[in-house]
């Protein structure tokens, strides 16, 4: 096993930690929550694993570990407390670079594949397109109350973005990225079973008062 496969791995181990982490966090408080250990393993996890994938010159996965690493960072920050919102144009103009740096990757991705498959790109960008915009979508909504949470949309977004990255890794046949997202799943559709069980909750206890 290579150096930078090893990294690949502990990036895979870091992210299955962050949705064990979550999961326990969540089944705690019998609703999806975002601990601050979440964060960090996954600021580990998009560094080494976008690592990986620079080395493996899948740059639309790379630049989704970009996009999500800068996210990871900004809601550390918001965990710390001392975060303020950005104001809503800086968002937007933010958004739209983070969609930019997607399209990129997309970009090279095709022109510089030795065995360019027009079909399997476009099913890698749109599964990193729904991957990222999950984050995107997470940051915004953080971003306007002015905590980190999870909206209940981001646990849609992951699911789909994650059937098609997986389906995409399959086609590569790499292990490192196939270990990476088949847990997913499992942890998504928990998530939705928790967020959908705390709105019952809620609806119940405004009923009752």
């Amino acid at each position: 096993m290579t150096a930078i496969q090893v990294l690949g791995w502990v990036g895979n181990a870091a992210f299955f930690s962050r949705s064990f982490v979550q999961w326990w966090e969540s089944e705690r408080e019998k609703r999806s929550v975002a601990p601050t250990m979440f964060w960090r393993l996954s600021l580990l996890g998009s560094l080494t694993l976008g690592a990986y994938a620079f080395s493996r010159h899948t740059h639309v996965l790379l630049a989704g570990y970009v996009i999500n690493g800068l996210i990871y960072a900004r809601n550390l920050w918001f965990q710390r407390g001392t975060a303020r919102p950005l104001p809503g144009r800086v968002a937007t103009l933010v958004a739209l670079l983070l969609a930019a740096a997607l399209a990129a990757g997309a970009i090279y991705e095709l022109q510089h594949r030795e065995d360019p498959s027009l079909a399997w790109v476009l099913v890698a960008c749109l599964g990193q397109a729904l991957w990222s915009s999950r984050f995107v979508l997470q940051w915004w909504a953080s971003e306007r109350a002015a905590h980190s949470h999870f909206p209940r949309l981001f646990w849609w977004l992951s699911l789909a973005g994650n059937a098609l990255l997986l389906a995409y890794a399959l086609h590569l046949g790499d292990l490192v990225f196939i270990a990476g997202f088949a847990p997913g799943p499992l942890v998504q559709v928990r998530n939705l079973m928790l967020g959908r069980g705390a709105e019952a909750a809620a609806r119940k206890a405004r009923q009752d008062g």
